[in-house]
């Protein structure tokens, strides 16, 4: 069969799904194939490094222990803060994210199409992506910069008193609507500094395809990293499913297909003998396409801890490391575009990204929001230098400034 096509693993990670709008009877709708163009594709491929850097990074500082993270979250966040960015800036944000040599606007443009895509692609289960852009009263924010985000990202653009404890209560708000209550509260200050807020908001639902039954779920060991073992409710399922194994037998991956099958999940276990820290720190997009290929559909009796699970990283230093590194410098970001006034300087204060997931007999529910949080400085536009030697005559007065009432003219000739 065709090798598991790798940008899934992306989406996987980000558990992203479309829209809750079942078929009438309540059957489940046939699977709609989102056709890329070449250049399209080709976006969608660039993505995948980053989705395994952040990856790494993170696990790294969690010593890959328990971690959920959406790289297709972050994805779109620095997306739109590329909109926003220019020269070596610019340049930084879209190498990290694979898109180098590519113009902001094709990147925009797929991206609206794969969106699209995404939301019709398995129209049993649920897919909500938002964007928006918090502006700071008073901050000069370019027209142009809010009407891309707008047009391309489907943006809700609105302008706060971020001194006010109303604009962290509308933001979490925003944020407990659009991950149905399973973010509520994103934000917990914001200082004088920030003036900008660029955010992006996933929630996914899906049903299993095969359904766990809740009369099988039993007690078991799990053994967790390290020596210790912990009690887990563990599910279970005898079914037909993809599966695929390294060539040491090593690594073996199973396929749980959501709704029609357009989406799933992929189970990848690692013998318990096999350096588990190691196989996560040498994971690469290169490695992940060279280590499976779905061969067909075999019997397999599965079982699965129910899980859930609640994360809060700032993926700053991540995204430095992986190449990111000027807009988080105060004296070299390039921001400019996002303002209006040439005076503000702008960068990127923190990036922070909250995730849930919740896996049970029916399916997965999951969530994430990711932000990047700006501050801005502004200064006094740099005065002139002016050249006024009165080395020969001039005129001169003596005046009220208020009224404007001249009190005294004259002229110096010599």
């Amino acid at each position: 069969m065709k090798k598991f096509y790798p940008v899934v693993i992306a989406a996987l990670l980000a558990l992203i799904c479309s829209c809750d709008k079942d078929e009438p009877g309540g059957g489940i709708p046939e699977k709609k194939d989102i056709v890329l163009t070449r250049s399209e594709a080709e976006v969608v491929q660039a993505g995948e490094d980053f989705s395994f850097d952040l990856f790494r990074e993170v696990a790294a500082t969690t010593g890959c222990r328990d971690m959920f993270i959406s790289p297709f979250s972050a994805h779109i966040a620095n997306c739109l803060l590329a909109n926003g960015a220019s020269g070596e800036t610019y340049s930084q944000i879209v190498k990290t994210l694979g898109f180098d040599g590519l113009d902001i606007n094709d990147v925009n443009s797929a991206y609206n199409k794969i969106v699209t895509g995404l939301r019709e692609v398995d129209t049993s289960t649920k897919l909500e992506i938002a964007n928006a852009l918090w502006i700071d009263d008073g901050f000069p924010v370019s027209q142009s910069f809010a009407d891309a985000l707008a047009e391309s990202y489907e943006a809700y653009v609105k302008n706060l008193d971020f001194s006010s404890p109303k604009a962290l209560k509308t933001i979490n708000g925003w944020c407990s609507e659009k991950t149905h209550n399973l973010i509520p509260e994103f934000l917990d200050q914001l200082s004088p500094e920030h003036v900008l807020i660029l955010m992006n908001a996933l929630y996914f639902n899906g049903k299993w395809k095969d359904k766990f039954e809740s009369s099988m779920t039993s007690k078991g060991e799990f053994k967790s990293l390290g020596s210790g073992t912990v009690s887990k409710d563990f599910m279970h399922l005898s079914h037909s499913f993809q599966y695929s194994e390294t060539n040491d037998g090593k690594i073996r991956m199973c396929e749980l297909p959501y709704g029609n099958g357009a989406f799933v999940m992929d189970v990848i276990l690692p013998d318990k003998d096999v350096d588990f820290k190691g196989f996560i720190e040498g994971m690469t997009a290169d490695k992940w396409n060279g280590m499976f290929t779905y061969s067909g559909s075999h019997l397999v009796n599965l079982s699965l801890p129910k899980f859930k699970m609640e994360k809060e990283y700032d993926l700053t230093e991540a995204l430095v490391s992986i190449g990111m590194e000027l807009p988080y410098d105060q004296n070299k970001a390039d921001l400019k575009k996002m303002c209006s006034d040439p005076a503000w300087q702008l960068w990127v204060d923190k990036t922070i990204q909250k995730t849930v997931i919740k896996v049970d007999e029916d399916g997965s529910e999951a969530a994430a929001v990711t932000a990047h949080v700006i501050k801005g400085d502004t200064a006094a536009a740099p005065q002139k230098v002016v050249e006024f030697n009165c080395d020969h005559p001039f005129m001169f007065m003596i005046r009220e400034t208020t009224s404007g009432v001249i009190l005294f003219m004259g002229t110096f000739t010599e």
